[in-house]
């Protein structure tokens, strides 16, 4: 630590709360102080604050772990003037479209198994040496407490007592039944969130024909993400801005609110901070329900403003039509959105949401969807199975959705619940297991904002820009309104949160 920087009180006080939270400073950082020195106890603020919503905190701060405060004494730029770099990595419509369903769930979920079987041998070293169920017959090893075994199996049905919790499992050769005592604390709380369906790794003892006593048991996770930080593309910062859950043709939709996003867009609304966001934003991300959908749910027709589906899309697309044609939009479908409702979803169909595909720079891709933007990856999807996750997984609450995004990503499955209010189509493959690890993971559905950092991967789910329906007050939902998370694709991080709620109350009305 310099004299220099050591010398101001505020400063090292700063410094040392940040430490306190076992976080350390690079001297790359340091450097960013000394030549911002008058903004060095601004930006350790920012900093602290950054580090307070985090569940998962990095190990040292760099100089692109705040880029708002690091980076915002670079020159100003626009992006109208720089190249997209867009590449889909993966959507599902072609497979979809090509082959035909199975009769029966039998491939899929044979198809499940094997992926995060090689996810679990490959990327948990805890895992490896699992042997096969039909091996646990071998009465050698059967209530040997020395010999304790590894399987690694699908759920099928779980039952609790007042003694123990047992789950029915099966892999490729045999079935088993997975035994958990009250006396593991731990081990309880892990075998209470295990639901079925999903894949898991049980190491234990067998105590009997078909019978394994559990000593843990492992989710297929996601690795830390040690350096989660895009490479240094030598250029300025560059955002993409997530949002979801339009729900145009509600007469709830937030119009007002909408047109001072597309204003901001635009360069024409906000204060000389808001405008310079603008300048840099390059894509808008949009997570599904662009429209309200016909038939959603029940006396959904007394809430419509727009009853007929093509004048909703139609609609939809005057609105985004507002959007600079600098400014690229991506698309996936939502629950009320015109598309299959069975997951994985093909994109939007054309024969209703016609006048969205001809818009120049919109791209309409299936759920979920890989896409890299820049160098920064993204999987989007619409959030769908955030209801199953919800009800099967105690603690979980419709104000937190990121932290049941965060339970996808422990499974490393976009959709794990079979048999609940996530439709699922039987394909031949499973195509929502979640093989790549993204930089950002995108989700919206709950109406509710969070965000937050899990092992290095940004979790946003968007909320929405309806107000509360009389649907949403039977279900005890209270939106989070009109928000937009900017990502900045230099390092994955969120550069700020903009609500328009909040900027509309403030700055009075006017239409785009």
């Amino acid at each position: 630590m310099t004299r220099e920087l050591m010398s101001d009180l505020r400063i090292k006080a700063l410094i040392a709360k940040i430490s306190m939270q076992g976080v350390q400073i690079s001297p790359e950082f340091l450097n960013v102080l000394l030549k911002n020195k008058d903004e060095a106890s601004k930006i350790l603020e920012e900093i602290l604050k950054k580090l307070s919503t985090m569940e998962n905190k990095p190990l040292i701060i760099t100089p692109e772990f705040i880029s708002d405060s690091s980076k915002q004494y670079e020159e100003e730029i626009d992006v109208k003037d720089l190249a997209e770099e867009i590449e889909v990595i993966f959507e599902p419509t072609e497979y979809i479209l090509q082959t035909p369903l199975s009769k029966d769930f039998r491939n899929y979920f044979m198809s499940r198994y094997m992926k995060l079987r090689k996810i679990m041998i490959s990327e948990r070293y805890d895992a490896r040496g699992a042997i096969d169920i039909r091996d646990l017959s071998n009465k050698k090893i059967i209530g040997a407490t020395e010999n304790k075994v590894k399987i690694i199996c699908i759920v099928s049905d779980k039952k609790v007592s007042k003694s123990m919790i047992t789950f029915d499992a099966e892999d490729l050769t045999g079935e088993v039944t997975v035994l958990v005592t009250m006396k593991n604390s731990d081990l309880l709380q892990k075998a209470q969130n295990i639901i079925p369906n999903e894949v898991i790794c049980v190491e234990g003892i067998p105590i009997g024909e078909g019978k394994i006593l559990a000593t843990d048991i492992l989710q297929p996770e996601i690795p830390r993400q040690i350096n989660n930080v895009c490479e240094k593309r030598g250029g300025p910062d560059i955002y993409a801005v997530l949002i979801s859950d339009l729900h145009i043709g509600s007469r709830f939709f937030m119009r007002h609110a909408f047109n001072k996003f597309l204003l901001w867009l635009n360069g024409v609304f906000g204060d000389a901070k808001l405008k310079g966001f603008a300048k840099r934003t390059k894509y808008v991300v949009i997570a599904g329900d662009i429209v309200d959908g016909i038939g959603i749910y029940p006396g959904q027709e007394k809430e419509l403003a727009i009853k007929d589906l093509k004048r909703q899309y139609e609609v939809a697309a005057y609105y985004l039509s507002q959007i600079p044609q600098h400014v690229k939009i991506i698309i996936v479908p939502g629950n009320h959105d015109a598309t299959r409702q069975a997951l994985p979803s093909p994109t939007l169909y054309k024969e209703y949401a016609a006048p969205l595909y001809k818009l120049s720079n919109v791209i309409i891709l299936g759920d979920p969807a890989y896409i890299k933007l820049h160098k920064s990856l993204f999987l989007i999807t619409h959030g769908k199975s955030l209801d199953d996750i919800m009800v099967n997984i105690a603690n979980l609450k419709y104000e937190t959705p990121a932290k049941a995004m965060i339970e996808l990503l422990k499974r490393r499955h976009i959709a794990p619940v079979y048999g609940g209010r996530t439709l699922i189509a039987p394909e031949e493959e499973d195509l929502m297991v979640i093989e790549k690890i993204p930089n950002v993971f995108h989700a919206g559905h709950i109406h509710t904002f969070e965000y937050t950092n899990y092992k290095g991967v940004t979790v946003v789910n968007s909320g929405t820009w309806q107000e509360q329906t009389e649907y949403m007050k039977n279900m005890g939902i209270y939106p989070n309104k009109a928000k937009a998370a900017l990502i900045n694709l230099n390092n994955n991080s969120v550069q700020a949160i903009i609500d328009f709620e909040e900027e509309l109350e403030s700055e009075g009305d006017q239409d785009i």
